[in-house]
């Protein structure tokens, strides 16, 4: 059969061939379009600060070299006047004579608020009541001797049989009032009106201390300070107080009128422990989070073990030496078949944190006079109480042993190796020269063993 003679080619072609063409034309439309989004396509217009002078007027040289010179002359005053700026040494800016307090939103020392107010409200963590207590601070308020008001923060993370035991031993030193901040509520209700905002602090605990503040300063004109130790809530605590009163929009740094005769300090002053606690290392978590191994350990000693069992869902173990193996096991963190200590001390200190496993420091003090919370302060706080489990501890006291040795012992390991391939090479010198003289022995005696033949 005779082939067609002008036969066309077909232009049929893959499927992968023609979507790659696609593509590769829609890249190229791409860069097309950002190159004219990022091309300017209209003219500069050049900046000539040289008028614009007719070819016909007189005198047209002169004025142009006029100009010029003009322009010289600014250019040399700007010149010189950079000199002048960098040789002239740098101003310095008048300094207001400060009371004592820093810039807003930052914390001044406690020291600082006692000096420079009348009152004070000592906001005290009620997790671990020891921690935010300051023997040192105490003694200076007694020196001072100015009034002061104890106030137990966080009352939905202790249970109510703590809470009692907390409250009467705070009660035989100085008035006590249980606390909630109601910050995160009031946050999440930005769009309610002010006095529903209003409504929603007072059942905080704030009623019964500003009825306190009312009795205890009728008339005189009285300062109010907030101090306490570090992640106690002092800034929580004083915006619901402020809330309470109805004062939404008050500056930090400042002065705010709670009453007639009360004034509020709006910032707070910060009660330094020099003792490391369980308080500490949560607010510094980031620090210790490296070292979750050396934390639980120092941890384990302040926990007994029938209450880890309970908490952590433990089978029976040895306490304190196998805490960290166990919880290993618990929550599956394994390196190969060995137990990860490191991650199941993070799962812990992580739990913590995020409340997710609460926990108290125990009363182990006994005040003479056995004090009961009043009832109408534990009404305002009864919605938010918590009414779990929580994990007691004996100590607020975290002695955390990290070892900083490592490199240290690296370097002695590679000492020892080293004097120990010496000590191997001088021992393989040492054989050589025996085997040396073997070999000697033995060509004497077949010698002596022919002259006998």
């Amino acid at each position: 059969m005779v082939k067609a003679f002008n036969k066309k080619e077909s232009k049929r072609m893959t499927c992968h061939k023609k979507y790659k063409i696609r593509k590769k034309v829609r890249e190229h439309n791409k860069k097309l379009a950002k190159k004219l989004k990022t091309s300017t396509n209209k003219k500069k217009k050049t900046s000539s600060n040289v008028p614009n002078c007719p070819n016909l007027a007189p005198f047209k040289e002169d004025l142009l070299l006029d100009v010029l010179k003009q322009q010289e002359d600014l250019v040399a005053e700007k010149k010189l006047r950079k000199k002048q700026q960098q040789k002239a040494p740098p101003a310095v800016k008048s300094e207001k004579p400060v009371s004592g307090v820093r810039k807003a939103g930052k914390a001044v020392s406690g020291h600082v608020v006692l000096s420079s107010c009348d009152a004070l409200l000592w906001v005290v963590d009620s997790r671990s009541v020891p921690e935010s207590l300051s023997d040192e601070f105490g003694e200076a308020l007694k020196d001072a001797g100015k009034p002061y008001v104890f106030i137990l923060n966080k009352v939905d993370l202790v249970p109510l049989s703590a809470l009692c035991k907390w409250y009467s031993y705070l009660a035989s030193i100085a008035p006590t009032f249980l606390f909630k901040s109601t910050q995160i509520a009031l946050s999440e209700c930005d769009q309610l009106i002010p006095a529903a905002k209003q409504s929603i602090a007072k059942h905080s605990g704030s009623k019964s201390l500003l009825g306190y503040l009312k009795k205890t300063f009728p008339k005189d004109a009285t300062k109010v300070g907030v101090v306490g130790s570090e992640s106690s809530g002092k800034k929580c605590v004083m915006s619901s107080i402020l809330k309470s009163c109805g004062r939404t929009k008050a500056k930090q740094g400042s002065e705010t009128k709670l009453n007639e005769n009360i004034r509020l300090l709006t910032t707070p002053g910060l009660i330094e422990s020099s003792e490391e606690g369980i308080l500490s290392i949560l607010s510094n978590l980031s620090r210790y989070m490296n070292y979750g191994k050396e934390v639980v350990e120092a941890l384990a000693a302040s926990i007994t073990v029938e209450e880890a069992m309970y908490h952590f869902t433990l089978p029976e173990y040895n306490h304190p030496q196998d805490f960290l193996p166990s919880l290993a096991s618990r929550y599956n963190t394994f390196v190969g078949r060995s137990p990860d200590l490191a991650a199941a001390g993070r799962v812990v200190l992580k739990r913590l944190r995020d409340h997710n496993l609460k926990f108290f420091v125990q009363c182990n003090e006994h005040p003479e006079a056995n004090v009961s919370i009043p009832s109408a302060m534990l009404a305002e706080v009864q919605d938010f109480l918590w009414k779990g489990d929580a994990l007691p501890l004996l100590s607020h006291k975290v002695a955390v042993k990290i070892n900083v040795t490592e490199k240290k012992k690296k370097k002695y390991t590679d000492m020892e190796t080293e004097e120990d391939d010496n000590d191997g090479e001088e021992d393989d010198d040492d054989d050589d020269n025996e085997s040396d003289d073997e070999d000697e022995g033995n060509m004497e005696s077949s010698s002596d063993d022919d002259d006998m033949c």
